[in-house]
């Protein structure tokens, strides 16, 4: 089965895949170094970057945050069914909840899913009555992660 990536990856040479797969695993790389272990000059490297981020390949370059480390030990998420009258005002009250790390608009039983990071089950309780006003929510806690982050390369592009 071709991946969502393939209609991109088929425009992608060698040099773009060591690029990506190289900012992936280290985004604070030099354009010297990057382009060192692609075989391109720092310009060539900078120009290649600067192509992808363009073609919405590359979508930044984030430092990741431990939410546990901040204090927010709970991983949680909330399914919750919205009146489609109300998705506007669901969207704007959740973009300002501190503790909603990803929001999706889904198909299915629930109209949005909702991933979540809380200090304790208070904080949860608290985060949950607040979303009720939207609609009827169910939460799923998240006892360990088996996959957090996906690292693309050209193998997983085919």
């Amino acid at each position: 089965m071709r991946s969502q990536l393939g209609a991109i990856a088929g425009k992608l040479d060698d040099r773009d895949w060591i690029l990506i797969e190289l900012v992936q695993a280290n985004a604070r790389l030099s354009f010297a170094e990057l382009g060192r272990r692609a075989g391109l000059s720092p310009p060539a490297t900078a120009e290649r970057l600067r192509r992808l981020e363009d073609a919405g390949v590359l979508l930044g370059y984030h430092a990741r945050i431990s939410p546990a480390h901040l204090g927010l030990t709970l991983l949680v998420f909330i399914e919750i069914q919205v009146k489609r009258s109300d998705y506007l005002r669901f969207q704007k009250a959740v973009q300002k909840l501190v503790w909603i790390l990803e929001c999706h608009h889904t198909a299915g039983r629930a109209s949005f899913v909702l991933k979540a990071a809380v200090p304790d089950s208070q904080g949860l309780e608290l985060l949950i009555g607040h979303l009720s006003q939207f609609g009827d929510t169910t939460t799923t806690l998240v006892l360990s992660t088996v996959v957090e982050r996906r690292e693309f390369s050209r193998e997983a592009s085919s």
